[in-house]
């Protein structure tokens, strides 16, 4: 994988126009480090030009960003309609139930829906999409959790032949 500079500089020719550049490398900061590290924050200042406030102010309506590390899995449970008709809460209760404050292995959140309505109730770990959860698997998941978690980052820099060859033929 390239360097986070190098894949800054990609965000950037890849999105010349507009803030979807601060949006993509946000993403790939929180992809090298797992929230948004200050070094990181100073590498889309320098090459993006972006105040750390308007950078924070960004960062901080979008829910996927994290301010702060995360522990080393983290769960985002899906709560929202199918995956609350399907238990959603229940399962919220047994992590609160089964995980402690101060945990630097498992944090979790409640998000809005991540598209897996299909198979609710849904989570992500670490990004990684687990479906028909029950107490049973998400008991194996705090037991396992590395059975779960591939450990692939996509990034931008990812799409880079796509890029150029499709991308700069477009401009």
């Amino acid at each position: 994988m390239a360097n986070l500079k190098d894949r800054i500089e990609f965000v950037k020719k890849m999105f010349p126009k507009g803030d979807t550049a601060l949006i993509a490398a946000l993403h790939e900061v929180q992809t090298e480090y797992g929230w948004l590290h200050p070094e990181g924050i100073n590498l889309i200042k320098e090459t993006l030009g972006y105040s750390e406030d308007q950078i924070m102010s960004v960062a901080s309506f979008y829910h996927m960003f994290h301010k702060e590390p995360p522990g080393k899995y983290h769960i985002h449970l899906c709560t929202n309609l199918t995956c609350m008709q399907e238990g959603a809460y229940k399962l919220l209760k047994f992590l609160r139930e089964n995980l402690k404050e101060g945990n630097e292995e498992f944090t979790y959140e409640e998000v809005e829906c991540i598209g897996l309505c299909d198979k609710a109730p849904a989570a992500l770990i670490n990004g990684e999409p687990v479906i028909e959860l029950t107490e049973e698997k998400l008991n194996e998941i705090l037991k396992s959790p590395e059975k779960f978690v591939k450990g692939y980052k996509a990034t931008y820099y990812d799409m880079r032949e796509v890029y150029d060859k499709e991308g700069s033929d477009s401009k």
